[in-house]
C-alpha cells in the first residue's frame, strides 16, 4: 500500500473519533504501511483533526503497551526480531572504498566501538556511502539490516538522510551538521583554520594558500582570517581539488601544491584542510625540489598519527576523534531509548599541534 492510501482517511470520520477508536485505527493504519513508512505526528494530527500533542500521547500510551515502536517525529511497527538486533547500531562511511582507509574516521569508529558495548549495544555493519546514495538504497539496507539507530560518518546525501531520518529510531551525524532535525557530533573546524593562521602570520608568513576537498565551514574561516590580519585576498591562493571515491586523499595535496607552485607569485606557506592532503603537498614539494619548512611551510588539520611521522614532522590541528566516536555512541544510544531526547550539536574542541613543518616545535 502507498503512503497516499496509508494515510487515506475519511476525514469526517476521522475528526469524530475517541481516543480509544483514534488509537484502533493508528495501529491499523501502522499494520497497513507494512513497515514502509513512519506515520509523523504531524500527518496523523491533520487527519484526526487533534493537536500534536493528543497524537503524542496515544503513540506513547500505544508503546507503552507495546503495541507500536516510537520515533523522533512518530511511530513505526514493532519489528519482530531478536534482542540482539534490536541492540544494534549501523555506521555509514561517507567514503565509498576502503571503509578502513581513512584513519581520521578510523579513530571516531575506535570510539564507537569502545563505547557501544559499555551502553550494552553493538556495530552491525559498517557500509558506505554508495551503498545508500539514493532512498531506495536505504530502504533497502534498513530492510535487509534492520538497526534501532545508525551513526554517519560524514555527509552521505540529502536524500539518503531524509529517508533514514524518517525510518530508523536513531540517526546521529558526526562531523558536518546537516540538518537542526538531526544530532550531530562536530569539531570546532572554523577556531582551528583561525589559530593556524594565526599562528603562521605570527612567525612572519605573509602570503598563505589553502588546499582543500571542497568548501566548508574551514574555507570560510581561513579567508576570515586573511581579512582579520588585514592582509590581501587572492582567490587564486585558495584551491579546492576535486576529490572522488576516495575522499581527501594525499593525490589532493599533489594537485593543488602544484597549482599553487606554478603561480608567477607562490605562497610562502600553505594551510591544508586535512592531514592527508598536507602529507600530499610535502610529498610533491620534496620530490620537485622544495625544502619544507625553509623554502614553504605547510600544516595540516585532524592529527592523524601519521602527521607525527611526516618528514619534516606535520604541524597541526588536533581533533578529538576518539571522543567524537564515543559522544556519538552515547547519543544514539539515548535517541533509540528516548524517542523525545532532544537532538544536539555538540561541538568538541580543538587546539594546535606545532611541529617542525612551519619552521617551529612545541605544544
Amino acid at each position: 500500500m502507498n503512503e497516499t492510501n496509508i494515510y487515506n482517511v475519511h476525514s469526517n470520520i476521522a475528526k469524530h473519533m475517541n481516543k480509544e477508536q483514534r488509537q484502533h485505527h493508528i495501529l491499523h493504519l501502522i499494520e497497513d504501511s507494512n513497515g514502509q513508512h513512519m506515520l509523523g505526528t504531524r500527518e496523523l494530527a491533520e487527519q484526526f483533526g487533534v493537536s500534536e500533542m493528543t497524537v503524542r500521547r496515544d503513540l506513547q500510551e500505544l508503546s507503552q503497551d507495546g503495541l507500536l515502536r516510537r520515533q523522533h517525529g512518530g511511530a513505526a511497527p514493532l519489528r519482530q526480531a531478536n534482542d540482539h538486533q534490536l541492540r544494534e547500531v549501523g555506521i555509514v562511511l561517507v567514503s565509498t572504498t576502503g571503509k578502513y582507509a581513512d584513519p581520521f574516521f578510523n579513530a571516531i569508529l575506535e570510539g564507537v566501538d569502545q563505547k557501544l558495548p559499555q551502553l550494552g549495544y553493538r556495530i552491525a555493519y559498517i557500509n558506505t556511502r554508495s551503498q545508500i546514495s539514493t532512498a531506495a538504497q536505504a530502504q533497502e539496507m534498513l530492510r535487509n539490516h534492520p538497526v534501532d539507530g545508525i551513526i554517519l560518518f560524514g555527509y552521505v546525501g540529502e536524500e539518503s538522510i531524509e529517508y533514514l531520518r524518517s525510518n530508523v529510531r536513531a540517526l546521529i551525524q558526526t562531523t558536518d551538521a546537516v540538518s537542526p532535525d538531526v544530532a550531530t557530533i562536530g569539531f570546532d573546524g572554523y577556531r582551528g583554520i583561525q589559530e593556524m593562521v594565526k599562528h603562521l602570520i605570527n612567525r612572519g608568513y605573509r602570503r598563505l594558500g589553502f588546499i582543500t576537498g571542497n568548501y566548508d565551514i574551514r574555507q570560510q574561516a581561513f579567508l576570515d582570517s586573511i581579512k582579520a590580519h588585514h592582509l590581501p585576498i587572492y582567490e587564486e591562493l585558495c584551491i579546492t581539488v576535486p576529490f572522488g571515491l576516495d575522499g581527501w586523499t594525499p593525490e589532493l595535496g599533489h594537485v593543488g601544491a602544484k597549482q599553487l607552485m606554478q603561480l608567477s607569485e607562490p605562497p610562502d606557506a600553505i594551510v591544508c584542510a586535512s592531514d592527508r592532503i598536507a602529507i600530499g603537498a610535502i610529498q610533491w614539494l620534496h620530490q620537485h625540489g622544495y625544502h619544507v619548512p625553509e623554502d614553504i611551510a605547510v600544516t595540516g588539520f585532524d592529527n592523524i598519527p601519521e602527521s607525527a611521522f611526516t618528514a619534516p614532522s606535520l604541524t597541526t590541528v588536533h581533533v578529538h576523534k576518539q571522543l567524537m566516536g564515543e559522544l556519538a555512541a552515547e547519543r544514539v544510544v539515548k535517541h533509540i531509548e528516548n524517542p523525545d531526547e532532544i537532538p544536539l550539536f555538540i561541538q568538541t574542541p580543538i587546539h594546535l599541534v606545532i611541529r617542525q613543518s612551519c619552521g617551529s616545535e612545541g605544544t
